[in-house]
């Protein structure tokens, strides 16, 4: 069966052909955006990430560390993170944070919680948070790492 199209419809049939064909072009254009911008961010993760993994972590016997306050900084490309740790008796009583300004600084701090309760540096990362979790747990080794105690001394509270 063949149809007689008349010039008012065929404008109308080329009109919405344009449309289409814009739409697809727009889609397009947005598509590509998505992808580079996804493209971005992961990056970004993988060298957090990176960057983290390279971090010092210290191999810390809290039984070899005397009582006192000990601070370190660990300053990364994506957290700027400062802490003082408070020992007695073998045993991490406090961890107070001095500064904590970046990427998945705040959604970490509850790890604070977990190594003060479990009296240990390594504990399993803040779920949502692993990058962050990381840089805790360096600084908190850096400050209690034999390395660093020469630093410290002068800031040991007296028994």
């Amino acid at each position: 069966m063949h149809y007689i199209l008349y010039e008012s419809e065929k404008d109308e049939v080329k009109m919405v052909q344009k449309k289409a064909s814009a739409s697809i072009h727009w889609l397009a254009i947005i598509t590509i955006i998505f992808v580079m911008v996804s493209g971005f961010f992961i990056h970004r993760h993988r060298a957090y990430i990176t960057e983290a993994m390279h971090l010092p972590f210290h191999d810390v016997n809290l039984q070899e560390v005397e009582d006192g306050l000990y601070s370190a900084k660990t300053y990364t490309s994506f957290l700027h993170l400062q802490l003082e740790v408070t020992v007695k008796d073998h045993v991490i009583t406090d961890i107070k944070v001095i500064e904590n300004a970046g990427y998945d600084g705040e959604t970490a701090r509850p790890i604070i919680n977990k190594m003060i309760e479990e009296n240990k540096i390594v504990v399993p990362a803040v779920k949502g948070a692993e990058i962050g979790s990381m840089v805790y747990i360096s600084c908190v080794s850096t400050a209690l790492s034999p390395q660093t105690k020469s630093e410290n001394e002068g800031q040991n509270a007296e028994d």
